[in-house]
């Protein structure tokens, strides 16, 4: 201000040009200050510290999940609900127990009084719609609700692709009050309020459960603050992928069968079925991957099937070669031994197989 002083000191009221100079320089003076991001607003009177503040979340939709880029797209709704004594008024001379306000009439009322300002930190940008309502009891009790359409970055692991379930963390935070100011406090009338919504508007997803947990974590002054995390559970409806994935995978590795069970009679290029299949067995994992991204990037199930039947396919033709063109001591001792290896390996090379595929598919389901 005392720079201030000194640039209007400098008007002089005879000279037009000098006004209008000095005029200029004040305002230049002036727009350090006039720019200065607003404090936070003060805590309000009377109330005990930290102020406890109540939260329920609702997730009413999601709409868009991708899973390599980490990001979602849903529509939250979150109440926050505190006690500030000095909004607290007569019911009897105002004539109602509640004040109400909603829309522009809220924003307006939020921007006169204290508030915690939540905020949902792994937000991206600026929501594509939002609304608010803003309630004050005749005790002082505040509820304020706000609902918002908006893009969130995620955290999501594909291991268990397609029998993944994933949790969809939301981390609610109040950046302008430490722990000893603001504290979140969520009881059981919080998660009683609290849902997902029975249905969402992705495919192949089915909304399950959403959870709390409370953590503190320090801000750039070392101060510890408070955060909330709201996680929903998600999970893939895997049976719309079996005609996808597996049936596809299925057919491929069903040609050890025909390698293993042919008849002696049937004359057909072993070797060269086999690395057809391999050829096709590296085309469906290329497929799998430009249809499902991420899903052949992980030690997924399908993912290690597929690793596994290369290995397969060409253990199969070894084995089958080696008993039809090797002469072993053995065989010439028995003439039968070599037909009861090949009966056995039959079943024994596709059970195995499978029992190994069907192995990791629980494992992931576990």
């Amino acid at each position: 201000m005392a720079q201030a002083g000194r640039c209007a000191a400098a008007e002089t009221p005879d000279d037009p040009a000098g006004n209008a100079f000095s005029l200029l320089l004040l305002l230049t003076c002036l727009a350090p200050h006039a720019f200065a991001a607003a404090p936070p607003p003060s805590l309000p009177g009377r109330v005990h510290l930290p102020i406890e503040t109540h939260l329920s979340v609702r997730l009413l939709n999601i709409t868009r999940l991708e899973e390599t880029k980490g990001e979602i797209s849903a529509r939250v709704e979150y109440t926050q609900g505190w006690k500030d004594p000095n909004q607290a008024f007569d019911p009897l001379a105002a004539g109602v127990y509640r004040h109400d306000y909603f829309g522009e009439e809220a924003e307006a009322k939020i921007a006169a009084i204290w508030t915690p300002d939540v905020t949902i930190a792994n937000q991206i940008d600026e929501p594509r719609s939002r609304s608010v309502a803003l309630s004050i009891s005749a005790d002082g009790t505040m509820s304020l609700i706000r609902q918002l359409d908006a893009d969130f970055r995620i955290s999501v692991d594909l291991a268990a692709f397609p029998f993944d379930r994933q949790n969809i963390d939301f981390v609610f935070t109040a950046p302008r009050y430490s722990a000893s100011d603001l504290i979140f406090v969520v009881d059981d009338r919080d998660r009683e309020i609290s849902a997902i919504a029975d249905q969402i508007s992705i495919s192949d997803w089915r909304p399950e459960r959403l959870s709390f947990a409370l953590t503190q974590f320090y801000g750039w002054n070392a101060k510890p603050f408070v955060r909330a995390t709201v996680t929903a559970t998600v999970s893939r409806e895997w049976p719309r992928y079996l005609l996808r994935i597996f049936i596809p995978f299925a057919a491929v590795v069903s040609v050890s069968l025909f390698i293993l069970w042919a008849p002696d009679k049937v004359k057909v290029d072993h070797a060269g079925i086999t690395y057809s299949a391999l050829l096709a067995l590296a085309a469906l994992s290329f497929t799998f991957e430009s249809s499902f991204p991420g899903s052949m990037s992980v030690n997924s199930p399908i993912a290690f099937m597929i690793s596994l039947g290369y290995f397969y396919l060409v253990l199969t033709l070894l084995v089958h070669l080696g008993l039809q063109h090797a002469e072993f001591p053995a065989a010439r001792r028995n003439a039968y031994l070599i037909e009861e290896i090949h009966r056995s390996v039959r079943f024994t090379l596709p059970a195995i197989f499978t029992l190994i595929c069907i192995c990791s598919v629980v494992r992931s389901l576990s």
